[in-house]
């Protein structure tokens, strides 16, 4: 597992009424080389595997397509994390957001 040990901080935006100003603002600010991306979750996923590919596709890598359901979720995180890393170019990440589809 990896370990971050100042990990940079969280912005939680709730939004039930689905305002397109606060859609507009997330998509805006994505910017992977600035260590900023926005992920829009798998509608329907329950899992942490799910989310780890789904912030490969908001970096634009290529998401594993595996033939089998994987129950061990710590292989896409660390390839989810490794691109995250790569992508930064030296660059503190200063930002994630999240879409919750309903």
């Amino acid at each position: 597992m990896l370990h971050c040990p100042n990990p940079p901080p969280a912005t939680v935006v709730l939004d039930p009424y689905d305002d397109v100003i606060h859609t507009r603002a997330a998509l805006a600010s994505h910017a992977p080389h600035d260590g900023c991306i926005t992920v829009h979750p798998t509608p329907g996923a329950d899992s942490s595997i799910a989310l780890a590919y789904d912030i490969l596709a908001a970096l634009g890598k290529p998401v594993p397509l595996d033939v089998h359901h994987r129950i061990d979720p710590a292989p896409a995180w660390s390839i989810a994390a490794a691109w995250i890393l790569a992508v930064r170019f030296g660059r503190d990440v200063t930002g994630m957001f999240g879409f919750v589809c309903h």
